[in-house]
């Protein structure tokens, strides 16, 4: 990212799509040709193989931003670069985008931290199990593979361990 920061006076930032799942391999293909890029990510947390991992992931899946200089850089190279689909266009003419807009993007992502796959007091639904399609309200991750949730029985809320690969977002 710090060469984000570093960007000549006449270039300007374009929008690049990728083949699909391709992102980082044409991130890597270009900036190895000495291009600029930027792949804004994001924190987030999910459940794989039943367990809570910490992953970074692509704001913009399938797309990257390129700065390029109109007079100095060879953009004949881009095209048959592996990884590449395409530069994003209009009317047949790369569309470049404001650095206003990159810049915003990098304070935005900077203030926002991780994302909890469950905030303490969000509804949550059961997806498999004795309790399976019931609505509770999740409490708290207990360790990476178990969660405590208030699930309502009998007019009254119990507490209730499960993994987490057994609840999903309600809403």
């Amino acid at each position: 990212m710090s060469d984000v920061l570093n960007r000549p006076a006449l270039a300007q930032w374009y929008l690049i799509q990728c083949k699909p799942r391709q992102d980082a391999r044409a991130e890597q293909n270009l900036r190895n040709q000495y291009f600029s890029c930027y792949c804004p990510q994001h924190t987030v947390e999910k459940i794989r193989h039943g367990k809570r991992t910490v992953m970074q992931q692509p704001l913009f899946p399938g797309y990257l931003f390129i700065n390029l200089c109109k007079l100095n850089d060879s953009w004949h190279s881009i095209r048959s670069t592996r990884g590449v689909l395409r530069m994003v266009t209009f009317a047949g003419e790369p569309l470049a985008v404001d650095d206003a807009v990159i810049d915003d993007l990098q304070a935005r992502l900077a203030s926002i931290g991780d994302q909890p796959l469950f905030d303490e007091g969000s509804p949550v639904t059961i997806t498999n199990g004795p309790f399976k399609d019931l609505d509770a309200v999740f409490c708290k991750a207990d360790g990476e593979e178990r969660a405590v949730i208030l699930l309502s029985v009998l007019h009254r809320q119990q507490q209730i361990k499960l993994p987490l690969r057994a609840l999903r977002a309600s809403g």
